[in-house]
């Protein structure tokens, strides 16, 4: 009986031994995993928690970038934009001058249609850089696309995080000067007075676009921020600690080496008594 009873314990304590290689194995090639790719939870059985966590986090994540690309996007725009108010705005002072010169007594009517259709050319032209200044084929200068006042931008992950576009318009007959001429001396009298109202119009525009541009780039500069700090936050729970990591595996390894010495002395013993019975 003594002899059947130590056969048992020997069966007993080798198939318990074996189950603890196979769990010292899987948790071993777990590990192994972890370390190969650097990351804590390969799959939602590592953490289903930190698992939920971490992808609403490297959805915020991508959410950021793709806001900066966004705005950096609507700055493109808005230097356009600017770099047409620029242009509008010489013009408009070359046809102050103009008014100016055809202001002077001095100068008889047929002078004056000389310097007009200068003027009026200038003006043309003023509506041709505006209508055609665009990004990616919508306007930034004319009071359409992208100028038209409710173009939006998504500045942030959330649906909420949008800013508006300001309107921009360039147009003579915005800045009243469409229908200007300098055919009379008072024609021209006149005309420098809407001249200064239309050029104070280009300016506050353009200072408009200047208050957005400044806008966007503290937005892109506090997106760096929470990027940075959303992604320190997502790396703690989702990536491996390495030296925890080695540890581990240091340890599952001499469990697992002396879990299989201890099954091939079981397997030895075994052997031995089965010999033994059988003698």
């Amino acid at each position: 009986m003594q002899v059947q009873n130590t056969g048992i314990n020997i069966w007993a304590g080798s198939k318990k031994t074996e189950q603890t290689l196979k769990r010292t194995s899987k948790e071993l090639n777990r590990i192994l995993e972890k370390l190969s790719t650097s990351i804590r939870i390969n799959s939602a059985s590592d953490d289903a928690a930190g698992l939920a966590i971490s992808e609403e986090l490297t959805t915020r994540i991508r959410g950021y970038k793709m806001a900066s690309q966004n705005i950096a996007n609507s700055i493109s725009a808005f230097t356009i934009a600017d770099g047409t108010g620029r242009a509008v705005s010489e013009i408009l002072q070359r046809q102050r001058e103009l008014a100016a010169q055809a202001s002077n007594s001095t100068l008889k009517d047929s002078d004056r249609v000389a310097i007009d259709k200068e003027f009026q050319l200038l003006s043309k032209e003023i509506d041709r850089i505006s209508q055609s200044a665009s990004f990616n084929k919508q306007g930034v200068a004319a009071g359409e696309g992208l100028a038209s006042g409710s173009a939006v931008i998504q500045s942030g992950p959330e649906s909420t995080d949008q800013i508006t576009m300001p309107q921009i318009d360039l147009r003579t007959a915005i800045t009243g000067i469409s229908e200007v001429s300098l055919l009379t001396l008072e024609d021209a009298v006149k005309a420098i007075g809407t001249l200064d109202e239309a050029i104070s119009s280009v300016n506050t525009q353009r200072s408009t676009l200047g208050s957005a541009v400044n806008r966007l780039e503290s937005t892109v500069n506090n997106l760096s921020v929470a990027i940075i700090n959303t992604q320190a936050a997502e790396s703690v729970i989702r990536d491996q600690d390495m030296a925890a990591g080695l540890a581990e595996l240091t340890r599952l390894q001499l469990l697992q080496e002396g879990s299989q010495r201890a099954f091939s002395r079981f397997k030895t013993i075994n052997s031995n008594h089965i010999l033994g019975l059988l003698g």
